[in-house]
């Protein structure tokens, strides 16, 4: 069978499946480890639902490609916050202000009791434990003048709350966190100033550096490329996209790309670029886009519902939430 058929044909099989048939033979083995290592998926809430990267590529009606997810059960409730992703799991906020870390692939779920009693949060988010060579998870929870994070420890399985204190009144301009090299960050301004606030989860603790120097635009979001932090600006009648090359080096931001066709919006979240160099993104928290930078034309993916719908890239793993 020729390659392209049959990595075409394993593409479109759930993780579960990839796994198993990884065990029959090495030429085999050898595809689809490289379909699990290239793709993302973008996980929606409200309703929860789950677009494959391969879907974005192809020329079908991509609306529906789409995914329904059922909510795992146990979790009663219309309302879902999104707090972030991490290797293929969804860490939710619900009822009774407490979280699960959910693998969508797998259906499988861990409830996280949490007692901060706070309605909503400026900023959130959740990556690795790296303080300890336990591993686990960090959740992110922060309010004006103070963070509350919740560490897990693999060889213990359960979470230990803790809380610090922050000083300046930020405005936070998106509130899910962006994981790169290791790290939370979220964009923010301090008057006209632009700044990347980061969660240092190696010593827990909240730092900060500033963004691009563009304090004409507006609108600043940030995303990861390729493993860099980039950010986005709207500069009059485009956006534009810098990435910032060498990581918290605030003199290495550039210019990427502009973005064009998008006057009437307002703010766009990078989710992830396809291989043939396209960007998805989600558009002033009202719909999910793919973006062609080589004709300048944008399509419509999945339109959101609502302003309390939010979007995620992740890889689909059989990770499980707990130990």
């Amino acid at each position: 069978m020729d390659q392209y058929i049959l990595e075409n044909i394993l593409s479109r099989l759930p993780p579960k499946d990839l796994y198993t048939c990884q065990r029959v033979c090495k030429y085999w083995y050898s595809i689809i480890s490289n379909i699990i290592s290239s793709p993302f998926s973008i996980f929606i809430t409200s309703p929860t639902a789950v677009l494959n990267y391969n879907a974005c590529l192809s020329n079908e009606d991509v609306e529906k490609a789409w995914k329904k997810v059922p909510k795992p059960g146990g979790m009663h409730t219309k309302y879902i916050r999104l707090i972030g992703s991490y290797n293929g799991l969804i860490c939710l906020r619900y009822e009774d202000y407490n979280m699960a870390l959910w693998n969508p692939c797998t259906g499988l779920f861990k409830t996280v009791k949490n007692n901060f009693q706070c309605i909503d949060y400026p900023f959130c988010g959740f990556g690795p434990n790296s303080s300890t060579a336990a591993g686990g998870y960090v959740i992110v929870l922060g309010c004006k003048y103070f963070v509350r994070f919740g560490v897990m420890n693999d060889k213990l399985g359960q979470y230990v709350w803790k809380s610090i204190q922050h000083n300046k009144d930020y405005v936070y301009r998106e509130s899910i966190g962006v994981l790169v090299n290791g790290n939370l960050h979220w964009p923010a301004c301090w008057g006209i100033r632009k700044k990347v606030i980061l969660y240092n989860l190696d010593e827990g603790k909240l730092e900060e550096f500033k963004g691009p120097d563009k304090q004409e635009t507006t609108n600043f979001r940030i995303g990861n490329f390729k493993g860099n932090l980039c950010a986005t600006f709207k500069d009059g009648r485009m956006f534009e996209i810098w990435v910032m090359k060498d990581y918290r080096v605030e003199e290495s931001w550039m210019w990427l790309y502009n973005i064009e066709g998008f006057v009437l919006h307002d703010a766009l979240v990078p989710l992830g670029f396809l291989k043939n160099g396209d960007i998805i993104i989600e558009v002033d928290r009202r719909f999910i886009a793919r973006y062609s930078f080589a004709y300048k034309t944008a399509k419509v993916l999945r339109f959101l519902r609502g302003t309390k719908s939010s979007a995620v890239s992740f890889v689909e793993t059989l990770a499980k939430p707990n130990i």
